[in-house]
């Protein structure tokens, strides 16, 4: 599965960052935490196995030089130090966990009521902090306004367009005069609108209309897809160097031809957005407390066929260790009502999208596996 991950090529879409440098680049804090979980289950399986703490830190240290040495001759990979690193550490992770099983994975009751509020209070704590990263977040810089601009790693636009403006404010290309009264407009969420004659359909993600400030960052892009109409921002989460999800709404410009007028409008609305193609209004768009996986994978073209089952699957990883410590007690009633608050209530509170009913069964599910299998793991112990 490692080799599997680690060693096809890809086509490269970033700025490749310094080899001997930890943490360098965009999304570096979400490659790691994804190194880490791709290394933990070898040093789990390698001390399950029998080997001990040393030698399979040293396997998986040697298996992680290895993949970063060969990454030196794969197209689109980009070997680091920083790699290597959070190999190694996932690795350390997978024995520690292996080697204490008693007390997680078999806690006695008065330890599983503990543990079973933790894991609440972690769960609702990830969904505070899924709004909180998801919050738009736009520096004080220049900004450069882009009409179908031209970008290395995204498809060109063959459209024209005609106007842009921001709640009002003319949004030019090239640079932005009035770049500090832009991102007033864009903080106090004045809508955007774009009218323009329309390009042949892209096989891929191409920008119609971005701004980006004087360090090329990106503060916002709508952009085309296929039929779909794509809108992303810049979240806080950028800014801890973990990956931003964009808002997609699928066939928003189905039965629009090359040369017809557009007339795109993308307005904030509470939690969510609103999004207008020509006279036909998307609304309801926006993130979830189940959108947590974006910041770590961002929105991966692979995942488009995947994603309503990731929001519900992602809910279930989180509520799966509650479900597995659940004992009937008191210490159980607290975790159902965290549980519970950090569902129904946090969302509001966030700026999240209230949690569609597709999650609440993806963590009920999530917490009826955990419980199914301590009860199996039970049952099985008695019989033998």
């Amino acid at each position: 599965m490692i080799l599997g991950v680690t060693l096809v090529p890809l086509e490269g879409t970033q700025e490749t960052p310094p080899i001997f440098c930890v943490l360098c680049g965009d999304g570096a804090v979400a490659d790691g935490v994804l190194n880490v979980g791709l290394f933990l289950p070898l040093g789990a399986a390698l001390t399950i196995g029998g080997s001990r703490p040393l030698r399979a830190l040293a396997l998986g240290a040697v298996l992680s030089f290895g993949v970063e040495t060969a990454q030196f001759v794969i197209p689109g990979r980009d070997p680091s130090l920083s790699d290597l690193v959070f190999n190694t550490l996932g690795t350390a992770l997978g024995v520690a966990l292996a080697r204490s099983t008693a007390l997680w994975w078999w806690p006695r009751p008065r330890m599983a009521g503990i543990l079973s509020i933790a894991g609440a209070l972690s769960a609702a704590s990830v969904l505070a902090s899924t709004g909180f990263l998801l919050r738009p977040s736009f520096p004080e810089d220049t900004y450069y306004g882009g009409w179908t601009p031209r970008f290395g790693h995204l498809e060109w636009y063959g459209g024209r367009v005609l106007e842009a403006s921001l709640g009002g404010l003319e949004v030019p290309p090239g640079v932005l005069a009035r770049s500090l009264q832009v991102r007033q407009e864009l903080l106090s969420g004045a809508p955007i609108h774009v009218r323009a004659r329309a390009g042949p359909r892209p096989s891929g993600l191409a920008p119609v209309f971005t701004i980006h400030d004087a360090h090329q960052r990106e503060i916002l892009l709508l952009g085309i897809d296929g039929d779909d109409l794509v809108y992303r921002y810049r979240p806080r989460a950028l800014a801890c160097r973990l990956q931003a999800p964009e808002i997609r709404v699928r066939g928003a410009m189905r039965g629009i031809v090359w040369r017809d007028p557009v007339s795109i409008v993308v307005r904030p609305t509470g939690s969510g957005y609103c999004v207008r193609v020509n006279t036909t209004e998307h609304c309801g768009l926006g993130f979830t407390v189940g959108a947590g996986w974006a910041l770590l994978l961002g929105s991966p073209p692979g995942s488009l066929w995947l994603q309503p089952a990731l929001n519900p699957g992602w809910l279930a990883a989180l509520f799966f260790p509650i479900g597995r410590w659940a004992r009937f007690s008191w210490a159980f009633a607290a975790s159902v009502a965290l549980s519970l608050g950090g569902l129904l209530v946090l969302p509001s509170f966030v700026g999240l999208l209230p949690t569609p009913a597709t999650e609440l069964v993806g963590a009920l599910a999530g917490s009826l596996a955990g419980w199914t299998s301590r009860k199996a793991g039970e049952s099985h112990l008695r019989t033998n």
